[in-house]
C-alpha cells in the first residue's frame, strides 16, 4: 500500500475492522473490477450464496486454469450462482454440474434434509446465457459421475455442506484433475464436516492445501 495520507488511513481502518474479527478489500483495482462485475451478475441472475470477496476468490481461480487441458465440475450447485461466476471468468470450457437437484440428500449440523434445494430447470433457467456449455449430472454423488471416469477437468468447485459428499467428491476428483489445476471448496472453516473431509484427505498425501480468507479452501494439483 502506498506511503500516502489515503493509504495509512485505509491501513488503519483495516486494522480497526479486524479488531472485530473482520476484513476489508478493494475491488476498485482494474484486475479486480471485472470479477466483481461477475459476482454482481451471478447475484442478480441467481442468487449466490458466498460473499462478493468468495466470488472474487472463485473468479480468480477460474482465469487461472483457463490455460489448463480439461473441463470444469462443480459438486453442489444449488440455483447455479457459482456455476454463473465460473462460466463468466472461462471463456470456453464447459462447465459439468453435480447436484440431486432436490436439496440436501440428509440432515447434519444444523442442515435439514431438502434445504438449499434448486431444480434442474432452475439452474438451466438461471444459466441461460451458457446453454451449451453446461452438463448436469443429477443424483447423488459419485453415483451421478458413472461413466465419467476418464474425464479430465482444470478445476473444480466443492460446495457440498456434508461430511461424506465432500469425503466423496475428494476421493472422485482429485485422481482426475490436470497437473496444475485447481479445487477450490466453500464452507471452510465454516462447517465442520468439511473441515473433516479435508484433513482426512489431505494429511497423508504430499499436496498441501491452503485456507483462504473467508469461507474456503484451495488445494492445486502436482
Amino acid at each position: 500500500m502506498p506511503d500516502t495520507l489515503a493509504g495509512r488511513l485505509m491501513l488503519k481502518l483495516q486494522w480497526a475492522v479486524a479488531g472485530l474479527s473482520y476484513g476489508l478489500t478493494n475491488y476498485r483495482h482494474p484486475l479486480r473490477l471485472p470479477s466483481l462485475a461477475a459476482s454482481r451478475d451471478a447475484r442478480r441472475m441467481a442468487g449466490v450464496a458466498a460473499t462478493p470477496l468468495e466470488c472474487v476468490e472463485l473468479f480468480n481461480a477460474v482465469t487461472a486454469c483457463e490455460k489448463l487441458p480439461g473441463d470444469m465440475a462443480e459438486a453442489g450447485v444449488y440455483r447455479g450462482g457459482s456455476a454463473a461466476v465460473m462460466l463468466a471468468a472461462s471463456r470456453l470450457k464447459r462447465l459439468h454440474l453435480f447436484d440431486t437437484f432436490e436439496g440436501l440428500p440428509h440432515a447434519e449440523a444444523g442442515f435439514s434434509a431438502g434445504e438449499y434445494l434448486g431444480s434442474d430447470k432452475d439452474v438451466r433457467d438461471n444459466l441461460s446465457q451458457w446453454p451449451n456449455r453446461i452438463v448436469l449430472h443429477k443424483g447423488l454423488f459419485p453415483d451421478s459421475a458413472i461413466g465419467l471416469e476418464q474425464m479430465r477437468f482444470s478445476f473444480v468447485h466443492l460446495d457440498l455442506d456434508l461430511y461424506d459428499s465432500t469425503a466423496a467428491a475428494l476421493e472422485w476428483f482429485w485422481p482426475r484433475i490436470s497437473s496444475g489445476g485447481i479445487l477450490l471448496s466453500h464452507d471452510y472453516p465454516l462447517i465442520d464436516g468439511v473441515v473433516q473431509a479435508f484433513h482426512e484427505f489431505f494429511d497423508g498425501r504430499p499436496e498441501p492445501f491452503i485456507p483462504l480468507s473467508g469461507n474456503q479452501c484451495v488445494a492445486v494439483k502436482h
